[in-house]
């Protein structure tokens, strides 16, 4: 039965280390992306860290912008250079 408690214990303790600390308050974020193809495209996130709202930024740039369509390799590549430079607003 020690053994088991000592699990749930150490389990514990990992997931309370994991969690966002008091100071890593969640922030409001917004980017601006560049105009492309006569588009400027705004997106607002919530996000703990700037790295993490600006990766989900630039993903949803690039849903965005390529929407539901298949495209080709130098489209794709327009618009990720349109998504991994956005400016801050």
């Amino acid at each position: 039965m020690r053994p088991l408690l000592t699990a749930i214990l150490v389990l514990a303790s990992q997931i309370l280390l994991a969690l966002p600390s008091p100071s890593e308050s969640i922030q409001k974020f917004s980017f601006r992306f560049a105009k492309f193809e006569g588009e400027t495209y705004q997106y607002e996130i919530k996000a703990g860290t700037q790295e993490e709202a600006f990766r989900k930024a630039a993903d949803a740039c690039f849903t965005h912008f390529k929407g539901n369509r298949h495209i080709s390799m130098d489209y794709g590549q327009d618009i990720i250079d349109i998504c991994v430079n956005p400016r801050s607003i």
